[in-house]
């Protein structure tokens, strides 16, 4: 039998799973499993970027969470001046705030993106924090320059020495360097700052002068002043010129006023105002009155008096009254504190002047019988000023309820007293004036006083108010606006003036001058109420400067024909000198 060749394998043995060698080769293209490699390389490819869209997501969700967050501790430093300390209170905060947000996400691949995220922001916000307390430092650095500058000025203005307003002048100027050097200003705007501070100074220096009316002094400081701004310096000299053209003629007019004249009748004084007069003088006398201490009755006494020898009213007073009668007679007030304070002050100048017979020239009809009744009712009734005040606003209820129940009398007997006073006095109005007094009469027993005592009262109040010219009661309220032709004495002459030159035969003792009020004058017949015309058949009514100007021209009359009639005697004694010297020559003629 053929012998069977046989093979001995001379490798070892292994644990390897054996396998069938085969020669066969496969396209992979050509079988069903080949043909879906590429779908399924493709179902990978988009979970692997769908995971990675989901984790970018997921930490882009997280980084602007956390920046709200970033964004609250750099506003909380905002106002810190300190940068250094600004970013290290963000690093630290904002630190341990990011190290437990990332200490809970799981995902190490949405860790490290959240990481790289909050790393690139890092910048950004330590810079913001940067900025935002550079900005602090700034705002907080100018405030304290300010500060500075404003109580260098301050003590600059306080100091009546030269040399300490040198110094701090000087002091202001170093500050400002100090400033500029800091923050890199530059050397226009120092420039600028060190102009401004001169210009200060030379600007207070200068209102300081005019404040003491010193206006000459004032333009030589301004025009002395060095390294200032000149626009400023002349905007102010031109005010100093023009206030001083204005305190000059305000000066003028406070002047007449002290002496007794009255600035505002006739041709009105330039550059400057009847109000501005008027309150220049106030203001005069107030401070006079102050200086030498007095007293609220003494002060009024002063003031007043200054102004009543023209006509005048001193504003502070005359305003005080109105707006006390305002407040008193409109104003609703349960108790004594509820009372406006412009009215007790009105009261005790009403009280004042009521002392003095001054109230009735400071009022109307109807103040005069408010403040009237309060003085009465305080004074005479022992009541306080609420309940007083009180009383003056019920006057009319009870004022009715009086004329009604009559206290009929003593009203008699007051009027039986008047009319044989006035008739001493030959008053032709003396109808006019028992009706003030019954006025008066009626007020006061409305006023729960007693008729007798109101009678009393009645005699002295038309004693203090009313004063007899040319055979007419004058109201002293009245008698002052006739201080605007030269005061009482006047009326009678420049009655009979007006009377010679505006009527035809008419008896100049037949009529009178009267006020009327609101700076209304009128002439009127003494027995008869109705209205007086004259040739030109005009009303006989003038103004203050109608009058004015006719005792200007009565009193130019008088000069001319007093001028013309002392002519006339020098003339008479010339030719008498010369017949004397004719007469003396013939007599040395030999044979006369």
């Amino acid at each position: 039998m053929p012998k069977i060749p046989t093979f001995t394998s001379e490798l070892r043995p292994t644990a390897e799973v054996g396998s069938v060698a085969s020669n066969l080769k496969l396209s992979p293209t050509q079988t069903m499993a080949s043909a879906l490699l590429p779908a399924a390389q493709a179902i990978d490819s988009f979970y692997v970027k769908q995971r990675d869209n989901n984790e970018k997501l997921e930490a882009k969700q997280k980084f602007y969470e956390m920046k709200v967050e970033s964004d609250k501790i750099q506003k909380s430093q905002a106002n810190n001046p300190d940068e250094l300390s600004a970013v290290n209170i963000y690093n630290q905060e904002f630190g341990e705030y990011r190290k437990q947000q990332l200490s809970q996400i799981k995902n190490k691949r949405v860790k490290r993106k959240l990481e790289l995220l909050l790393d690139s922001d890092q910048a950004e916000s330590v810079y913001k924090v940067k900025s935002n307390s550079f900005k602090a430092f700034e705002s907080q650095n100018l405030s304290i320059y300010n500060t500075e500058q404003n109580t260098l000025a301050t003590e600059y203005s306080l100091a009546d020495n030269a040399e300490i307003k040198k110094i701090k002048k000087q002091s202001r100027i170093e500050s400002a360097t100090e400033f500029a050097n800091m923050h890199n200003m530059g050397k226009p705007w120092l420039d600028k700052e060190v102009q401004t501070i001169n210009t200060d100074s030379a600007i207070f220096d200068a209102d300081v002068a005019i404040a003491n009316k010193k206006y000459n002094e004032a333009k030589e400081i301004l025009l002395s002043a060095k390294n200032v701004d000149a626009e400023e310096i002349q905007k102010r000299i031109i005010t100093i010129e023009k206030e001083g053209v204005e305190y000059r003629a305000t000066s003028y007019g406070v002047g007449q006023i002290l002496e007794g004249k009255n600035p505002l009748i006739g041709p009105p004084i330039k550059n400057t105002t009847d109000k501005k007069i008027l309150e220049g003088t106030d203001n005069y006398l107030f401070s006079v009155a102050e200086k030498n201490k007095l007293n609220e009755e003494q002060t009024f006494a002063f003031v007043d008096d200054k102004f009543s020898k023209t006509g005048l009213l001193s504003p502070s007073y005359q305003e005080l009254i109105d707006s006390g009668f305002t407040a008193g007679s409109s104003t609703t007030f349960d108790n004594l504190a509820d009372i406006p304070p412009v009215l007790i002050s009105a009261i005790k100048t009403a009280e004042i002047a009521d002392k003095m017979g001054r109230l009735n020239v400071y009022t109307t009809d109807e103040q005069e019988t408010f403040f009237k009744n309060v003085i009465v009712s305080k004074q005479i009734l022992g009541m306080n000023d609420f309940q007083a005040i009180k009383n003056a606003r019920d006057f009319q209820l009870n004022y009715d309820r009086a004329v009604i129940k009559g206290a009929t009398k003593q009203r008699n007997r007051t009027f039986a007293l008047i009319e044989t006073k006035f008739k001493e006095t030959k008053a032709t109005n003396i109808g006019e004036v028992k009706g003030y007094a019954n006025k008066l009469f009626n007020m006061y027993v409305a006023s729960n006083v007693d008729p007798v005592k109101a009678q009393n009262l009645v005699v002295d109040d038309l004693e203090k108010n009313l004063e007899i010219v040319d055979d007419y009661a004058y109201m002293k309220r009245d008698i002052d606006a006739f201080k605007s032709i030269g005061g009482l004495d006047m009326v009678k002459p420049v009655k009979e003036y007006i009377i010679e030159n505006k009527m035809v035969d008419e008896d100049p003792k037949q009529f009178f001058l009267r006020y009327n009020g609101g700076g209304i004058f009128e002439i009127r017949r003494k027995l008869d109420l109705a209205p007086v015309f004259d040739k030109d058949n005009q009303p006989m009514i003038f103004y203050n400067q109608d009058l004015y100007l006719i005792n200007q021209e009565r009193e130019t009359k008088g000069l001319k024909e007093k001028k013309e009639k002392v002519q006339r005697l020098q003339d008479i004694k010339q030719q008498n000198k010369e017949q004397n010297a004719v007469d003396s020559d013939l007599l040395d003629i030999e044979g006369s």
